[in-house]
């Protein structure tokens, strides 16, 4: 079996579009999910319902997938990754600049009629906001792991065992930052144990580990019908595993189970890591499927399209859709929303975020024009000027 999927050679070097959709897929629960979160707002059970079961993936795809793409990567050496690192760490904190800055707008001219508990709300804010660390800054951290490996020439087998002893190491390390100036706080951001940290290196190392070992598996898959035909099987019964022991343990109560996962989400055992991937390449290969039934061309459809636009862009609407979660919150005086207006307000953001990142893109992509024309007629130029002068001589 293995010989029928597995070449010697790296054949399957081209786009893995299931993950591009996939990505896209996870932005739209992403606009849903946080249109309740980034405004403190009540949670509905159809948004209990969508963050449950988006917490086997969610966070997750993007990390894996973060990793996955270093093995298909044209400049996948040390110095880029080292370049990556540091570029996405100072993203997350512009981007908190910009949070703060969205999230205190309004306030000069509304503070007086504020109440005491949006105050407090603003001040948990501001803390909050100020130092966050997310998907952003984890991404950074990884990049800068991959650049040490990657210097190292560490071979794929190293990355799953570092993968697998952070999953199972993780819960015994979390809390235990030294109570000192500075170190500890560092050591913090990277452990988690505080307001503002969401997501952790610590805990998501193991995802993008993963996500480098089977991207370098992937490159050398000779048939990836019979190779998500093999896999999908056991995905789906490590799936449905996880479930029905998810159940029996913790009842079916939608508040006390978005409660649980609150915590199990951000903070993954082996267990949850195991199950999380099962869930991702299940997903993954139901898109292949869908893909390769259409043909695999450029899809027609607007949704489609759409998709790939959100993952192509992924970083962007990230960026973005947050600010107008905050903006909102503000205008609001920094009190919660009802159920049925953070639907409206996600519907709101995806249109907020659609024309910000289509109009950055477009005016970003018309400078690049100019520049690349100004850049041809100076060749040009120099080179009348070379002929001329030989022509001279």
């Amino acid at each position: 079996m293995i010989k029928a999927l597995f070449s010697k050679n790296e054949i399957n070097t081209g786009r893995q579009r299931e993950f591009d959709y996939l990505k896209g897929i996870m932005m739209i629960l992403i606009f849903i999910i946080h249109a309740f979160q980034g405004t403190l707002s009540p949670k509905d059970d159809v948004m209990r319902s969508i963050y449950i079961f988006n917490s086997m993936s969610g966070a997750a795809v993007f990390i894996f997938v973060m990793g996955f793409g270093t093995a298909y990567s044209r400049r996948a050496s040390p110095g880029e990754f080292t370049k990556s690192g540091i570029r996405f760490v100072v993203y997350q904190y512009l981007n908190n600049l910009a949070y703060l800055a969205a999230y205190l707008l309004p306030l000069p001219f509304i503070i007086n009629s504020l109440s005491s508990e949006s105050l407090d709300t603003v001040h948990l804010g501001v803390e909050i906001y100020g130092q966050y660390t997310n998907i952003f800054f984890i991404t950074g951290i990884f990049y800068l792991v991959f650049a040490l490996l990657s210097k190292l020439k560490a071979h794929t087998l190293v990355y799953v065992i570092i993968g697998t002893a952070t999953a199972i190491a993780a819960p015994f390390i979390y809390g235990k930052a030294p109570d000192i100036p500075v170190l500890g706080y560092i050591i913090r951001l990277m452990i988690g144990e505080a307001n503002f940290v969401s997501f952790t290196p610590l805990y998501f190392l193991s995802y993008a580990m993963y996500g480098v070992a089977f991207g370098r598996i992937f490159r050398k898959v000779k048939d990836k019908k019979k190779f998500y035909l093999y896999l999908m099987p056991v995905c789906a019964v490590i799936a449905a595993v996880w479930w029905v022991l998810f159940f029996i343990q913790n009842g079916t109560n939608l508040t006390e189970l978005y409660s649980i996962v609150n915590v199990t989400y951000t903070h993954p055992d082996l267990w949850h890591v195991v199950a999380s991937m099962a869930h991702i390449f299940l997903m993954s290969g139901l898109i292949f499927f869908i893909v390769d039934a259409a043909g695999n061309k450029e899809p027609r459809n607007i949704a489609a399209k759409q998709l790939l636009y959100y993952n192509k862009h992924i970083s962007k609407y990230y960026a973005v859709h947050m600010l107008t979660y905050l903006l909102a919150s503000a205008l609001h005086s920094y009190l919660p929303f009802e159920s049925w207006q953070c639907w409206i307000l996600t519907v709101l953001c995806m249109v907020t975020t659609e024309i910000v990142v289509r109009g950055y893109n477009a005016i970003y992509d018309k400078i690049m024009s100019g520049r690349n024309e100004s850049y041809k007629d100076s060749k040009k130029k120099a080179q009348a000027k070379n002929k001329a002068s030989k022509k001279a001589e």
